[in-house]
């Protein structure tokens, strides 16, 4: 697995708000899917109202996340 870090912007009631989320997945499709799935899981968005501006793998020493961290392999 590897980290990524996704970044786009999300539409929050009437504004498009910007957002930076690290995620642990096996590719940048698998990534930006894990994306989805948490904005609309955690904050009832749905997919056409989050656009993705780039996605980059992010080397283990920079990962800020733990939970990334851990699932990459990184220890806690």
């Amino acid at each position: 697995m590897q980290a990524f870090l996704v970044r786009g912007t999300f539409k929050m009631a009437r504004d498009w708000t910007k957002f930076a989320k690290e995620v642990a997945a096996n590719t940048p499709e698998a990534a930006v899917e894990r994306v989805f799935s948490e904005f609309g899981s955690k904050h009832g968005v749905p997919r056409s109202y989050v656009k993705v501006k780039d996605v980059k793998p992010v080397p283990l020493e920079q990962v800020q996340d733990p939970v990334v961290r851990f699932r990459v392999g990184g220890g806690p």
